[in-house]
């Protein structure tokens, strides 16, 4: 037997080639939904592919045929034969059944199956979900269902309506006298530092407000000498912070700035005592915005359980890093909804200071929807 693969947007363009090809006896012996990345794998394409072969290579000629078309037996197929063949049709249903797009509740209406289908494909849970393509139904008219453009724009409408944002951190003063003051939390390796140095620039190049940086992290050398020439680059003082006393002088030096910016030591969302340590440095610095840094590319587990661990220095804020690295949107937008903290910034590169955003709850959302693919 000699099978051969055949890809396709969907199950009737697969078996119009197969018909072409093999004719319209051709058995199928597999058939799965794959995604399929394209364009620097930012872009998700669906297809399906048959494995198929040519039925006189799985069966002797003289034996009767099942057919595509009218499923017949030739009279002389023998009762054993039979049932083997509806077997092998039985298994080719549950197949096709098994790998292909999530089966949508009865709730969702026709026209929007395939963006339930790509909602759960960029990992947003069914739960939420089915609350938004509800939302969706409800509030468009049965002429406004059947325009995927219309339907597309209330998806991303009502998804932005599980995001909680900030109402502009950029552009927020100082409630008390004091420099308006932010400090940046999180585990290692999400791009704390970097995202010190963008929100700076943004402050001293976009607004032309006095900036200073102030770092903790003291653990490692690289992370000071990276934030020292960042600061070099913009034009702001820094100063390095070892422990409280150290923290209040630098604060005091910098008591004239419009902005002071806190960069701190990545931690383990596992070591309670570090995260006890950075807890005391936080409350003798009295922050205005404590923002809890997460990558993007992280899972969903791991996002959660670091939000949770670093709850306990009173963050109240959230910044999404590496977006243009992110596998799932849909994905981070369900973790910020349960996290219920505000959303402040988002990044989607290395450079400063162009690589970051302030967060807006429509543009995450536009992430899910347009790059789930099909109606993008």
């Amino acid at each position: 037997m000699n099978p051969r693969t055949y890809l396709a947007d969907s199950m009737e363009q697969a078996i119009a080639a197969v018909r072409r090809d093999l004719g319209a006896d051709a058995v199928i012996l597999e058939s799965r939904r794959l995604r399929r990345r394209r364009f620097f794998g930012l872009l998700v394409r669906h297809v399906v592919e048959l494995q198929v072969a040519k039925a006189d290579e799985i069966r002797p000629r003289h034996q009767g045929t099942t057919t595509f078309e009218t499923g017949s037996v030739e009279p002389e197929q023998a009762p054993s034969e039979v049932a083997r063949e509806l077997g092998l049709i039985r298994t080719m249903v549950e197949r096709v059944l098994d790998d292909r797009d999530p089966v949508a509740p009865a709730a969702v209406p026709s026209e929007l199956v395939d963006f339930y289908a790509d909602l759960i494909s960029q990992e947003v849970s069914e739960t939420l979900a089915l609350q938004v393509v509800e939302a969706v139904t409800a509030s468009l008219s049965s002429e406004e269902l059947s325009n995927p453009e219309s339907v597309r724009k209330a998806l991303v409408d009502h998804l932005a309506g599980f995001i909680p944002v900030s109402s502009g951190t950029l552009l927020s003063s100082s409630p008390d006298g004091r420099p308006l003051t932010l400090a940046l939390v999180g585990p290692t390796g999400v791009g704390k530092t970097t995202t010190v140095a963008k929100i700076a620039a943004a402050y001293r190049i976009r607004q032309n407000r006095k900036v200073g940086l102030i770092t903790l992290d003291t653990y490692r050398i690289a992370a000071i000498d990276q934030l020292r020439t960042y600061a070099e680059i913009i034009g702001v003082p820094m100063a390095v912070a070892r422990c409280t006393s150290e923290l209040a002088r630098a604060m005091e030096d910098m008591a004239d700035r419009d902005v002071i910016l806190i960069d701190t030591a990545g931690r383990s969302q596992k070591d309670s005592a570090r995260i006890s340590e950075l807890k005391t440095m936080l409350e003798a610095a009295r922050p205005h915005e404590t923002h809890l840094v997460l990558s993007g590319t992280a899972s969903r587990s791991v996002l959660l359980q670091e939000a949770e661990e670093f709850s306990r220095v009173g963050i109240d804020h959230v910044v999404l890093t590496k977006l243009d690295e992110a596998v799932s949107f849909g994905m981070l937008v369900e973790v910020v909804h349960r996290i219920g903290t505000r959303l402040s910034f988002l990044t989607t590169g290395q450079e400063v200071p162009d690589h970051i955003e302030t967060a807006r709850s429509d543009r995450l959302a536009s992430m899910v929807i347009g790059e789930g693919g099909r109606h993008a």
